[in-house]
């Protein structure tokens, strides 16, 4: 099982949001390219970027993201606003390894499709959900769709697999719920990336049980909570 540490950018600076919030930053980090080669060191089989601002149309931070790619030696995904082909075509050229995708794909799937055709295991689906609806923009909206739903729809498409969001716990250093990725893990046959609420080893240990394919962590190895390093070892 892979750890995938996050790296969220908002406004050129690396941040963690408590529930996706503007405004509950728990910290601001200018050297967004100088953390993700941290990651690297530590271990990291691959990063994961959040570009935040184009997630909620308010900007982006495409330049910095295509910095960060050229400063790693090892793959990167990519998600955050990505709702038209032009933008996927782009990150793949400037050396995405993966492609995340939500609001549009779940809008529209022939959207999904065409992508997924075009990059076959190179697109991840994003399924960020409270109360088992989707929720789309930047997580301040409900899609209004059921998530198990769409996941069984979307899995027939040649997307490498989905990115698992329990919006409900993300960021708030409480753990994970479960019973609620279990049962998202029963759903699909596709491999699973899961985030939201992981805070300590023993979370790990429950997403590897369950077989997890990674897991994002985020908040918890900003804040010392999990060791990154130690985790990577253990569990890679």
């Amino acid at each position: 099982m892979k750890i995938i540490p996050a790296v969220d950018i908002r406004g050129g600076k690396v941040v963690q949001l408590v529930g996706g919030k503007p405004g509950t930053e728990r910290f601001a980090i200018e050297d967004a390219t100088g953390i993700a080669r941290r990651w690297q060191d530590d271990g990291a089989e691959i990063i994961h970027i959040i570009d935040l601002d184009s997630a909620m149309g308010v900007g982006n931070n495409e330049e910095l993201i295509e910095n960060i790619i050229g400063a790693l030696s090892i793959p990167v995904q990519v998600g955050g606003g990505i709702r038209t082909a032009e933008k996927v075509h782009r990150l793949f050229e400037i050396g995405c390894e993966r492609v995340i995708m939500g609001t549009r794909a779940i809008q529209e799937r022939s959207f999904a499709e065409e992508m997924s055709r075009q990059y076959p295991d190179g697109i991840v689906v994003a399924l960020d959900s409270v109360a088992d609806k989707v929720l789309i923009k930047g997580w301040q909206e409900s899609s209004g769709k059921d998530t198990y739903a769409v996941a069984k729809d979307i899995e027939t498409l040649p997307i490498w697999g989905f990115l698992f969001t329990n919006v409900e716990v993300e960021g708030r250093l409480e753990g994970i719920d479960p019973i609620y990725i279990e049962k998202f893990m029963n759903t699909t046959r596709k491999p699973v990336i899961v985030s939201g609420g992981i805070t300590t080893r023993a979370d790990i240990e429950t997403l590897q049980q369950m077989g997890v394919d990674s897991v994002v962590v985020g908040m918890a190895i900003y804040t010392g909570r999990i060791n990154f390093r130690r985790v990577v070892r253990e569990f890679s």
